[in-house]
């Protein structure tokens, strides 16, 4: 086999270090550190199906690395990072493990994709990117927006968290994980053509995420856009399903 074969393996690798990275610092409260290897993460996650599709070098071996890297990054990382984030302002000790309910539904998530064919062009429930990348951004919009951006004040002053936002993180925490394997069919950003027809929710997603971002920009901080554009493609999907179901109504 030639070293071209092995070059989306390798990115899927990256991908995989990005991870234990970012589980690594995630339980020290680095929590822009760990953001930003989980996004890392990400990038990689995207460009070893990329290449693999442009070599012609998928691979049984490659599909399986990427789910295990993935339950690293998307799964156990974003998992550990709530844990040490509930940890920081929840004095009950028992109730910050609710994060770790996380990866096990991630687990779940991603065995059923390399099980489930009709998953090709699209996502039945939410992918478990996605799902990290809000989790590993909510502590970075915590701190920023209550803290300055202070992780010192954070951690000083974190126990006078409200009771209200303590309970809203641990329904928010089931709420997405139970999302992840919902029988719910979520965007899928491939673009097979680069036409409006076929490709209308994709190109209104993209076009609204860009308005979401400058928003951001000018008001907040970009810490806040991730979160909102994860809420924006989850609400887009089910508003999509809803315009697919009524159509094939009309059409039977």
């Amino acid at each position: 086999m030639s070293i071209k074969k092995h070059i989306p393996n390798i990115l899927t690798l990256a991908n995989l270090f990005c991870g234990i990275l970012a589980i690594k610092v995630g339980f020290s409260e680095h929590y822009y550190l760990a953001g930003f290897f989980v996004v890392l993460g990400a990038f990689f996650d995207f460009f070893d199906g990329f290449v693999a599709r442009l070599l012609k070098a998928q691979s049984e071996l490659g599909k399986h690395l990427d789910s295990l890297a993935d339950m690293v990054t998307f799964g156990v990382a974003p998992g550990v990072m709530m844990y040490s984030f509930l940890s920081s302002f929840i004095e009950d000790s028992y109730i910050p493990y609710i994060s770790f309910v996380i990866p096990l539904l991630s687990a779940v998530r991603l065995a059923k994709f390399n099980i489930d064919s009709n998953q090709s062009d699209k996502f039945i429930g939410l992918p478990t990117p996605a799902n990290a990348l809000f989790f590993v951004f909510i502590p970075l919009v915590f701190i920023f927006e209550n803290f300055g951006g202070d992780k010192t004040t954070f951690v000083t002053q974190s126990l006078s968290v409200s009771e209200t936002f303590k309970y809203l993180m641990i329904v928010i925490i089931l709420l997405f994980s139970c999302l992840l394997n919902a029988p719910i069919e979520m965007i899928a950003l491939k673009f097979n053509s680069f036409g409006w027809k076929g490709n209308e929710i994709r190109f209104i997603f993209l076009g609204l995420c860009l308005v979401v971002i400058s928003l951001c920009l000018l008001i907040s901080s970009v810490f806040v856009c991730v979160p909102i554009i994860i809420l924006l493609y989850i609400i887009l999907s089910i508003i999509n399903n809803i315009f697919k179901k009524k159509q094939d109504e009309l059409q039977s």
